[in-house]
């Protein structure tokens, strides 16, 4: 785990510097990866009240729109980091959007998508990164612009 100033984040996930954007990616297998927001949208967002996605079986292609997530001063938009198909929805967060704030990493999760193959995909980004080096540089760029 990485402490970037007051955000936490946690070495067994990978992470997007760019579109979409402040999404964890965990792996469950090589065709099916679990995504979220990270910790640095759950504290700038503010107690998020609201959040929305797309329904489990729906295709979807990257960097496409899959929901929303609102607080009172903020709505955001949760995009696909590939192309796939959502194969699971967190129904928590219908009566605890709150979880976003509170367990980003852990109950807190958005969607499952099953994709081709995680190994392929992870490769065809350039922007998903592990805890280290780059992502330290984008959260602290992204600090710089507030």
């Amino acid at each position: 785990m990485i402490n970037i100033e007051q955000y936490i984040f946690p070495d067994n996930l990978m992470y997007m510097t760019g579109e979409p954007g402040h999404i964890w990616i965990m792996k469950i297998s090589e065709t099916i990866v679990k995504i979220g927001a990270d910790d640095y949208v759950s504290k700038r967002a503010g107690v998020i009240e609201y959040v929305r996605t797309m329904k489990v079986g729906k295709k979807v292609k990257k960097n496409q729109v899959i929901g929303t997530y609102e607080s009172g001063k903020w709505i955001g938009q949760i995009k696909s980091p590939f192309e796939g198909v959502i194969v699971e929805k967190n129904e928590k967060l219908k009566a605890q959007p709150d979880l976003l704030n509170s367990d980003p990493y852990g109950e807190g999760w958005i969607v499952s998508l099953k994709i081709q193959n995680y190994e392929t995909e992870i490769k065809e980004h350039d922007n998903i990164v592990s805890v280290g080096e780059e992502l330290e540089k984008y959260i602290r760029w992204r600090i710089s612009q507030e």
